[in-house]
């Protein structure tokens, strides 16, 4: 009976078990901070939650999640703390963005930080546990958000800068991009704005094919990002 009862709760924690993305608040002022699941249409956040300065929260996910997580000041145009009003991040509203895909090839889960739409917010990603650091294995990427061009800029209604926008979502051509005939590794290569963002964030995806130098793997019990 009671090797059945052990049994029936590894089960049960097995099935339940995940990992716990933690996000910490290193900025002075409040952070509205937002996830979503890869393959989600929703336009607003799944999971939501404002942390003030020197706060954190924890978002737990199954142990084979995919997607997102991100943080905001504010939205263009409006001086509210509310940055979930103004929708996931995307090429209008960009922002700094943590991706994760949980238990992907040999088991391992892969992490990055990808300004390939634009950026907002200075970034870390440490895994919790997991193998010493080495490289790109259970290494922690970090980027210190480069100054922002004018004509990439996302201003609010003051006209202060919240935000920059990448190549592509300014202009939208295919060679920014990387769609249409430019839509293979060979053919997309890095143009001076991506450049510019590499040189200042080595560790972070600058365009879309910039995987070999942006992505980490580690197989860690969680993982902390840490804003400002």
């Amino acid at each position: 009976m009671y090797k059945l009862v052990f049994l029936l709760c590894f089960l049960v924690h097995t099935l339940t078990a995940g990992k716990t993305i933690t996000v910490k608040n290193n900025c002075k002022k409040v952070v509205s901070v937002g996830t979503l699941t890869n393959g989600k249409g929703s336009a607003l956040p799944e999971k939501t939650a404002d942390l003030p300065p020197g706060g954190s929260t924890q978002f737990t996910e199954s142990d084979t999640w995919g997607g997102r997580v991100w943080g905001r000041y504010q939205c263009s145009g409006s001086s509210s703390n509310d940055a979930t009003a103004c929708g996931n991040p995307g090429a209008v509203n960009p922002a700094t963005l943590a991706e994760f895909l949980f238990k992907g090839s040999n088991g391992q889960d892969y992490y990055d930080i990808s300004l390939v739409d634009g950026y907002n917010l200075q970034m870390t990603i440490s895994p919790d546990g997991g193998n010493p650091s080495s490289g790109y294995s259970c290494g922690s990427p970090q980027c210190v958000t480069p100054d922002c061009p004018d004509e990439f800029a996302v201003k609010d209604g003051t006209g202060n800068t919240i935000a920059c926008k990448s190549a592509c979502s300014a202009t939208g051509k295919p060679e920014d991009c990387c769609t249409g005939s430019y839509n293979s590794p060979d053919a997309c290569k890095a143009g001076s704005a991506a450049n510019s963002i590499k040189s200042a964030c080595p560790d972070a995806y600058s365009f879309a094919y910039d995987d070999q130098t942006s992505t980490f793997s580690c197989s860690a019990t969680g993982y902390t990002v840490t804003l400002c």
